[in-house]
């Protein structure tokens, strides 16, 4: 019998070492679970359920962004990092029990051969400590609100660009219908033209999809009513970060006050230490069958404080303080020359939307005669007018598209656009 139990243990704690199961098997069955959670993730985006989309519906659904959420759990991760300086205040419990026999009776189980115990620890800070963990905690929370804030224009600047893309995709089309308008235009190169118009639909889907984190719709934009921006005319300092780019001057902001954080961390080495505990026998003892339980009073509750100063005699607090100070200056330098760079892509972006601009009346207006031109019934002069319009219309995109590089650039620093965010039918942005 005695045996035959021995036999029950070891295979008890076989079961627990090969409980995990084989790779393959494990692997196959979370393939299997994938299959069943993605069942859709080879159908046609055409044959997916018909979601109509305007601008304002698509900028509130952005928070399903996988971007946004990861920015989003950085600022809880920061809001936990500050409950956590005063979490750690709490006493730490340590439950342990051990069972000792001898090999030859380890099938023996008895009260007698079994001890436990529940431990206590409260270890406090010194004061100083306290308040540095915490105020790195706040500066960290309030750098990843600030950068959720850029990552959300962010997002938006790139759903800007894909509704602008579906405008261009219209303009394609009205293009390639030119083109099928030649009678020389044959059956291979309408395939041609409707592999990618059809390419376009699922570049412009999957970029909407991941813009949501939802690909679980067919997307139909239904309106136009984008923000527009009249950055030639509108009178805007762009010279004064309260108006342009206040944003980044508060991100870097952020960055000198961890950097002079981490300064005063090192320096923090130089002072007396304090470091308090209050500990006491188990609170809780099982020995031999000997129940111990909570018996104990106030005398067997010990405090401790400790004040230990380190003598820098090696030389190594100094040399780290001295790095430190090295890359606070290397920083201060680099969000120089950051804001100089900003500052001088704000003006390159400014001046650019004036030869942009007069390139494009330009082109409007050499369409507007070749559209007023009547059709020719000569071939090679129709040929010729048509080829005309198209090459007219494909710089026309190519103008579109490079205002659509230009735009954002200002668009995101401009603060105006952000503190009263509307759109073009009075509609706020979020």
């Amino acid at each position: 019998m005695k045996y035959f139990r021995a036999i029950l243990i070891v295979g008890f704690f076989s079961g627990l070492i090969s409980g995990c199961g084989s790779v393959d098997e494990n692997i196959a069955e979370r393939s299997a679970e994938l299959i069943s959670r993605y069942p859709g993730l080879n159908n046609d985006p055409a044959d997916l359920p018909r979601v109509d989309l305007d601008w304002e519906t698509a900028v509130s659904m952005l928070d399903g962004n996988l971007v946004m959420r990861h920015a989003a759990e950085e600022i809880v991760r920061a809001e936990v990092s500050v409950k956590r300086v005063f979490l750690d205040l709490i006493p730490q419990l340590t439950i342990q029990g051990i069972y000792g026999q001898a090999i030859s009776q380890v099938t023996e189980l008895t009260q007698d051969n079994f001890n436990a115990n529940i431990n206590a620890l409260f270890s406090v800070p010194g004061l100083m400590r306290l308040r540095l963990d915490y105020y790195g905690a706040m500066l960290a929370t309030y750098g990843a609100r600030q950068q959720y804030e850029l990552t959300y224009r962010e997002e938006v600047v790139n759903l800007y660009t894909v509704f602008r893309e579906h405008q261009h995709a219209r303009a394609r089309y009205v293009i390639e219908s030119l083109k099928a308008a030649d009678p020389t235009f044959g059956r291979a190169d309408r395939k041609e033209m409707e592999f990618k118009r059809r390419r376009r639909e699922t570049d412009l889907w999957l970029a909407l999809s991941s813009a949501f984190g939802n690909h679980s719709n067919h997307w139909n934009i239904v309106s136009a009513d984008l923000p527009r921006f009249d950055y030639l005319n509108e009178e805007s300092r762009w010279d004064d970060p309260n108006e342009a780019g206040w944003l980044f001057i508060i991100l870097e902001a952020v960055e000198l006050e961890a950097a002079r954080l981490r300064e005063l961390g090192v320096k923090f080495q130089y002072w007396p230490q304090l470091n308090m505990r209050i500990y006491s026998p188990s609170v809780y003892l099982l020995s031999g069958g000997d129940r111990g339980g909570f018996e104990f009073d106030a005398e067997d509750i010990r405090f401790e404080a400790a004040v230990t100063m380190k003598l820098d005699t090696n030389l190594a607090i100094r040399d780290q303080l001295r790095e430190t100070r090295r890359n606070t200056r290397l920083l201060e330098q680099k969000l120089y020359e950051d804001a100089h760079e900003r500052a001088q892509k704000l003006n390159e972006a400014r001046q650019a939307l004036v030869v942009v601009d007069s390139r494009v009346k330009q082109l409007l207006a050499r369409k507007k005669l070749l559209d007023s031109m009547p059709r020719s019934s000569v071939y090679d002069v129709f040929e010729q007018q048509l080829a005309e319009r198209i090459e007219v219309l494909n710089q026309l995109v190519a103008l579109e598209r490079e205002l659509d590089s230009i735009i954002p650039v200002l668009w995101i620093a401009d603060e105006s656009k952000w503190r009263v965010p509307m759109v073009e039918n009075g509609a706020p942005l979020r």
